[in-house]
């Protein structure tokens, strides 16, 4: 069985619907279908979730937002007689209407994606299944236990469903939905309740690019990652697939397929759990993020003064800063956090830091970390410093490294300005044959 997740791009509109049906139809192994809200398209560039952010908004302002919510209703009602279904899709529009003054925000966000999974199912000729009537949280996390019981009831061995992304509900019954870009997660975990034999997830791009194609034209594509290596890249930026979405079918070992619903007929990326990979290829992918500040504190010996680091940590925690922590050396140690997420506190943590009996306090800003992921960077850890000789030896000036000996990435702080060329090196020249790269060198 194959549980098959499209986004919302791939349900955007009647055309896009069609295409889904096609890559169903074309394997009868698709039998469960997740889908997100209805997204942006050439007639629509607003996402029916951010509209109906846009609604409850204006509700809670005691602004009209009757126009905007009768936008929504065109639109699904657009594409339903587009596609000439008989679904009476009004009826659940009006319920929604109705109960807009008092539905929760956890309610209102989510009726983009159940209003779409109905228009699906029915064009589908396949069951319609509320997510609200088997996927149970605790709190902010799966009950597998009990949404695999509630689940049982509504399959077969035959069973061909639609499911809506982005929701369940709370132990209580009400609506609970996942943070942006829960559609991914809730496939995953469909995949992991069902035991699927794999998990395809439909997107708009045909697969995960070796590097952000924005950066590098015609990025080469990565034909396989391993979970591990999807993880890392996932949570450095590449937003193709959502880091979270990895765990469910990463504890099933159910391979995830990442695919173009726009060209079924290219290859994607496969995630699995081992790919067997030539040793001249270093790098996987290379992926970053731009705007951190570093703070690095300096005390001889360090290491050894769990006294001093306790008066630092609790200095820094009271700052309610989400900072990554770094040990660089015997003597130093450095904080990161991203430039947006200080909150006018920078001065602040600043000062404090300076009366924790520390030799020196430094700050680095406008830092970008650009990461290098390969399991081979595990196995063969020195092939750090060769990365690194080519960055200096492009005047490319590190300010951090960050690599632990089992880690399978290696993190490099430059410059933001540095951010790009970085890139670049590390895509063209990292992943030729070790003779070829000493002649870079």
């Amino acid at each position: 069985m194959k549980v098959a997740k499209f986004g919302g791009s791939s349900v955007a509109d009647a055309g896009q619907f069609k295409k889904v049906k096609e890559i169903v139809q074309a394997n009868a192994d698709r039998r469960v279908v997740v889908v997100s809200a209805a997204g942006k398209s050439d007639d629509e560039p607003i996402k029916v979730t951010d509209l109906l952010i846009e609604v409850e908004k204006l509700r809670d302002a005691g602004e009209n937002y009757q126009p905007i919510f009768n936008h929504i209703e065109q639109r699904f009602i657009g594409i339903r007689d587009a596609l000439g279904l008989n679904v009476a899709i009004e009826n659940d529009l009006q319920k929604i209407e109705r109960h807009i003054e008092d539905g929760s925000h956890d309610y209102l966000v989510s009726r983009g994606e159940y209003l779409t999974a109905k228009l699906m199912a029915d064009f589908l000729g396949f069951q319609f299944i509320d997510a609200a009537r088997f996927l149970v949280f605790d709190g902010k996390e799966v009950n597998y236990g009990e949404s695999i019981n509630r689940l049982r009831d509504f399959l077969t061995e035959d069973s061909q469903i639609v499911v809506p992304g982005f929701y369940g509900v709370d132990e209580a019954g009400a609506i609970h939905i996942m943070a942006r870009g829960g559609g991914d997660v809730s496939g995953a975990i469909m995949a992991n309740l069902v035991d699927a034999d794999l998990y395809e997830n439909w997107t708009d791009v045909s697969g995960i690019k070796m590097a952000d194609p924005r950066i590098i034209d015609h990025s080469r594509r990565i034909s396989e990652l391993t979970y591990d290596e999807l993880q890392e890249l996932s949570y450095m930026g590449v937003s193709v697939f959502q880091e979270e979405a990895i765990k469910p079918v990463a504890q099933r070992q159910i391979p995830i397929a990442i695919l173009n619903t726009n060209h079924p007929e290219e290859d994607g990326t496969l995630v699995h759990d081992r790919v067997h990979r030539d040793r001249d290829q270093l790098v996987t992918g290379v992926a970053g993020k731009k705007d951190y500040v570093i703070i690095s504190i300096k005390k001889y010996q360090l290491n050894k003064r769990f006294d001093i680091m306790a008066t630092v940590f609790s200095k820094i925690q009271k700052f309610n800063v989400p900072f990554e922590y770094v040990s660089s050396g015997t003597d130093s140690f450095s904080f990161l956090a991203k430039k947006d997420q200080l909150d006018g506190k920078l001065d602040a943590i600043l000062a404090a830091l300076k009366k924790c009996d520390l030799d020196r306090v430094d700050l680095d800003q406008n830092i970008a970390l650009v990461a290098a992921v390969s399991h081979e960077l595990s196995e063969r850890p020195a092939n750090a410093g060769r990365i690194l000789d080519l960055l200096d030896d492009s005047q490319i000036k590190v300010h951090l490294v960050i690599q632990e000996g089992s880690d399978i990435k290696v993190v490099f702080g430059v410059a933001n300005e540095d951010y790009e060329k970085t890139i670049k090196k590390i895509y063209r020249d990292v992943n030729l044959p070790a003779k070829k790269l000493r002649m870079v060198i």
